[in-house]
């Protein structure tokens, strides 16, 4: 049985209300015929997606011939139904999930790193106990029930971890100097310290878990527009050096205007610890670049989930990223 049946009877009806979503490929503008695609992210407009608005604001998707659309997110959007159906074209998110997506039978593939390094971490007060992630044992963290994260932690270092259900706010870390929860580096740390609060991290890469987030397509519109994937990597590599490394007002004026409750001392926090932990850019000394995709470190990454039994079965580097469109 595929994985959108083994999600239950209401896909059926949901996928078909995606699919007549779905727009033409193309559209003419001032006489140029564009391709079109639509990019779902996996949260609200924040720094994470930089690159990709300055590939948009800058006009460089569109001197590739793509008119880019991007798609805001927010907790529970079903990003692997909607590229499943191709309402959207590309949408961004962890490996873990893509590659576990795919051993599902879901079709589609990743095509180049977002980032080298996720941005996931475990926050902790600062005076905190806990120094190491096998300080956890008999803990209670804060995540999203059911996260690989959690069952590769308990596996590797022998413990017992406890689960609260992520609510996404800081209320109870706040008030109890003992909370653990699950971070993102670039933005729970920051309210933290505005709300006069000192915290620290440990990122999920220090103890090996160290997964790309990653940019990933349906398979079928990318076998037909290969030649338009590749503009579309290629325009939003370049878009993400800009941000990081050049000037990013145009991207962050759009960021600004898509999501109200941003503020702008955020997108400079958010930007310094993207550029610090070179979670976008990598380490060259390592053979890491913007966008780059490792075939070592995609099988180290399907080796782990493989160890924690989450794939239905078992897949390949081949089958879950297409390492030729942006090599």
């Amino acid at each position: 049985m595929s994985a959108l049946r083994r999600r239950g009877i209401w896909v059926i009806p949901a996928l078909l209300v995606l699919a007549s979503c779905a727009r033409q490929d193309t559209e003419i503008v001032n006489g140029r015929a564009l391709t079109k695609i639509i990019v779902q992210m996996d949260w609200y407009a924040q720094a994470e997606q930089g690159g990709y608005y300055e590939a948009m604001t800058k006009g460089y998707y569109r001197d590739a011939g793509l008119d880019v659309s991007i798609v805001q997110a927010g907790p529970e959007v079903p990003i692997d139904l909607k590229l499943a159906t191709g309402v959207v074209q590309f949408g961004i998110g962890r490996a873990d999930d893509t590659i576990v997506a795919i051993a599902r039978d879901i079709p589609v593939v990743i095509v180049s790193a977002l980032m080298e390094h996720d941005l996931q971490a475990v926050l902790l007060h600062e005076d905190s106990p806990v120094k190491s992630f096998k300080d956890l044992d008999g803990k209670s963290v804060m995540t999203v029930p059911g996260s690989y994260w959690i069952t590769y932690m308990e596996k590797t270092f022998h413990e017992k971890i406890g689960i609260i259900p992520l609510n996404f706010g800081l209320a109870q870390f706040m008030s109890d100097p003992n909370y653990i929860q699950q971070c993102f580096l670039t933005s729970e740390p920051y309210y933290v310290e505005q709300h006069g609060g000192h915290s620290r991290v440990m990122l999920f890469s220090e103890a090996g878990y160290d997964f790309y987030r990653v940019l990933s397509g349906n398979v079928d519109w990318i076998n037909k527009h290969r030649a338009q994937t590749r503009a579309f990597i290629a325009a939003s590599t370049k878009g993400w050096y800009e941000y990081l490394y050049g000037d990013p007002t145009p991207a962050n004026r759009e960021i600004l205007a898509d999501n109200l409750q941003m503020k702008q001392e955020f997108l400079d926090y958010a930007v310094m610890a993207l550029k610090k932990y070179k979670l976008v850019s990598g380490d060259p000394a390592k053979g890491e670049a913007i966008g780059r995709l490792s075939r070592d470190r995609l099988q180290t990454q399907i080796n782990i989930l493989s160890s924690l039994g989450v794939l239905d079965h078992p897949v390949t580097v081949d089958e879950i990223a297409d390492l030729s469109l942006s090599q």
